[in-house]
């Protein structure tokens, strides 16, 4: 069995220490096989952010999967967001802001949906452009076709169903038929700030949201993670683990066979 704890929205700069801390500790008393996390590391791509972000990566007891969110391109220098948007992240987070991570099981491909600027007057909102989603197809393509795909990015790309007009990923019901017709069987986003699992369009992938796991910025939802199962017969189970403000407790669960 493969354990994912998906994680995302830490704001590192808008944390609370406490449910940090109160991470760390459950990740090592119940170890997972890798970490992923979907994007907003940090609250403005400050240096300072991202050095405590690249801090708690490194303490964490796992390999570590991340793709940027919107808060991780520079906020208030163009210059550097135009020139250079990822030298902080590759400074500090990793090498790559689309990595992938496999072991006999799965194979986790990071998405990054994350954009300099767009037409739209919201830069905060990602979109998958024809470019992007032929660099994503050929990844996947070339992928063990005995492997469990999952695919972590930081924009929705299906609404909830509290919320069923809330803004989304541009182009996500063209890249939710890609990533069906590639036999993917996950979808890890965050962006939200609230947990919910739907079932992708005609029966595609299961979408998985995780609300902010680390920071105050909360939107009627506590702190929370999903820990995610990958069983041998590729059966996926995800529980929904929630801070209390003591620990972490089961909220709610979701499987997909």
């Amino acid at each position: 069995m493969t354990v994912i704890a998906h994680i995302s929205d830490l704001h590192f700069g808008a944390e609370d220490p406490v449910v940090v801390a109160g991470l760390l500790a459950e990740l090592r008393q119940n170890p997972v096989d890798l970490v992923a996390i979907s994007g907003d590391i940090t609250q403005h791509a400050f240096r300072r952010e991202y050095r405590a972000a690249g801090a708690f990566i490194n303490a964490l007891p796992a390999p570590v999967l991340a793709v940027p969110g919107n808060h991780d391109l520079p906020q208030f220098n163009l210059a550097e967001r135009f020139i250079s948007p990822y030298a902080r992240w590759h400074a500090d987070i990793a090498p790559d802001p689309e990595p992938i991570w496999r072991d006999d099981k799965v194979a986790v491909v990071g998405i990054n949906t994350v954009h300099r600027a767009r037409i739209h007057w919201d830069w905060s909102r990602g979109k998958m452009n024809t470019r992007r989603l032929g660099a994503v197809r050929d990844r996947l393509e070339d992928l063990p076709e005995n492997l469990v795909r999952i695919v972590v990015a930081h924009h929705p790309m299906m609404a909830s169903e509290e919320r069923p007009r809330m803004a989304l990923l541009g182009n996500a019901r063209r890249t939710l038929r890609m990533l069906s017709a590639l036999d993917v069987r996950l979808v890890l986003s965050g962006h939200a700030h609230r947990s919910y699992s739907r079932i992708g369009l005609g029966g595609g992938p299961l979408i998985v949201q995780c609300a902010t796991t680390t920071s105050v910025r909360l939107r009627g939802e506590p702190n929370a993670y999903n820990r995610i199962s990958v069983g041998g017969s590729g059966d996926i189970a995800v529980q929904v683990r929630v801070w209390d403000g003591d620990g972490w407790t089961v909220q709610g669960n979701a499987e997909s066979d």
